[in-house]
This record gives structure tokens, sequence and C-alpha cells, in this order.
């Protein structure tokens, strides 16, 4: 809600309007501001950007911003101090989540800096007294709710759950800001590919694991809203109804998806381009 007030008021300046600011806007009624403030043209580009970002977001529920659960660096609770030094090492992040049982047990999250300040004070390492406690919320909760959520959370993450009560993954402040305006290279992991490539033949290598809508925009291809998935791959099995094997293809609204790569039950790799239309065949002549 904060969020989209902001960009409204942005809106609404750039159309010379007043608004009561103790009337929250609603996200239709800031879509209908939104489309008519582009057709004027008297929004900059890189402010539609931005607004088209938050309008989508307000349409997404969590799951389709988290980071995945096979993508979540994790720690166990009984971890060494060796273990723990590794983990420090080999992840980017500076908040890590703390798993019980097993690793999908997750029981709270841990900060580097607090590791880093009960080793240089000598203290026995104990994780699950320097770990806090995130709030968990349901795959389905609405983006801009888990924004809220996360203004009041002790800890700037959120454990995700499905209706089965299954960590799903994890939301922070980085996942929904992404969302609006896309990755920054700082944010991927070093080594990494990025989502989307453009090959030297015109087509594209695309993760499986890239956001669905990001896809589609990118592709400029329409996606059902009711959808219940949330990547490429989601889409992929959306239309296939069925687990591919790599060198299956389709046509989807012009383009060509072919399965360029699996990894084991998972689309790892996409290739995209657009489709071949139909040959017509020459007129035979004296015909």
């Amino acid at each position: 809600v904060w969020l989209l007030d902001k960009s409204s008021a942005v809106i609404f300046s750039a159309l010379g309007l007043r608004r009561d600011s103790r009337e929250a806007l609603t996200t239709e009624e800031l879509r209908m501001v939104f489309a008519e403030a582009t057709h004027a043209g008297i929004i900059e580009e890189h402010e539609h950007k931005v607004i088209a970002g938050v309008v989508r977001l307000a349409d997404r529920p969590v799951r389709e911003v988290m980071t995945p659960r096979t993508d979540v660096d994790r720690i166990s609770a009984d971890a060494s101090e060796e273990e723990v030094r590794e983990v420090l090492v080999s992840s980017p992040h500076t908040r890590i989540p703390v798993f019980g049982e097993n690793g999908d047990d997750i029981i709270g999250v841990v900060q580097s800096r607090d590791i880093v300040a009960a080793q240089l004070a000598g203290k026995k390492l104990d994780l699950r007294e320097l770990m806090r406690r995130a709030e968990i919320v349901p795959d389905q909760l609405d983006a801009m709710d888990a924004l809220e959520i996360l203004r009041s959370s002790d800890v700037p993450m959120l454990l995700v759950h499905d209706e089965y009560g299954h960590f799903e993954g994890i939301v922070t402040p980085n996942d929904l800001l992404a969302a609006i305006a896309g990755e920054f290279a700082s944010d991927q992991a070093q080594g990494s590919a990025p989502n989307i490539i453009t090959l030297e033949d015109g087509s594209m290598l695309v993760s499986g694991a890239m956001a669905a809508d990001a896809m589609a925009e990118a592709l400029c291809i329409d996606l059902p809203e009711d959808r219940d998935y949330a990547t490429a791959a989601g889409h992929v099995l959306h239309v296939l109804r069925h687990l591919p094997e790599e060198g299956e293809s389709f046509v989807d609204q012009g383009w060509r998806f072919e399965v360029v790569d699996m990894d084991g039950r998972k689309i790892d790799k996409l290739r995209v381009r657009l489709a071949e239309k139909a040959s017509k065949k020459p007129p035979v002549e004296g015909l």
C-alpha cells in the first residue's frame, strides 16, 4: 500500500492533479491513472519502467517473486565452527536461514555479523542462540502485503510455505526490488549467467528459473491471469502438460520454445526463437 501510494503521488504530480493523501489508491485506480499518464506522454522512460514494475508487483503472489528453496543457502543449527566458516565464505548473503532436523525445517535466520561478533568475543558458537525468528507467509500472499510485513519485521526475510506447510523459499527486500526494477549485477552470484542471453543467431537462451512475467515482457506474450506457475519452466510444463525431454519444442504466440538442457527432472535452459512462418508453395506454371 505504501509503495502504491508513493507511485500514485508521482503520477498525480505529473498530471497536475491533487488527491486526498488520507485516501489510499487501489491497484486498479493506479493502473487507470498510470495508463492515462502514459498516453499523455508525461512520464519519463525511467519513471515508466519503475511505476510499471510497481503495478505488476501489485498483481503477483510472493511465490512469483521469491527466491526458490533450491537457490536458498542454509546452515544446520548444529553445524561446527568450521562448517559455519565455510558457509560464510561461500555465500554472498549476510543473512542465512538455519535449519533443524532437515534442510526444509527452517527454524530461524542468523546474521553473519552476529556470528563474527560472537567469534571475536571468544564465545562458543551457538546458532540457536544467535538466530532470529523470521515470519512465515503463505505462497499466495500478495507481494504488496509481503512488503508491508517486511517493513515491520525484525529480520528482513520472510519464509514462504505452501498450503501444506512445506518450505518453498524466501522473500527479501531485494527480491521485491528485483521484481520492480530488474536484477542488479551485484545481486547475481559470481560466475552465474543472466536469466536471458541473446545468441548470435538472434535466438535467446532462457533460464528455466526466470520469472514467468519477466519472460513474457521480454517476448511480448500474454500469460494466463489465473496461472499457477511462476517461472519460464512452469510455462513450459503448463503448455506441454508433461515433463519434457531435451530437444522437445513447441510454438506459442509466434515463438518456438525448445528445451535444450534438463537438470534431472528440472527444466534448466530453453532456447527461444521466432517461429518459422509456414512456407507457401510457389504456384505451378500453367495452372
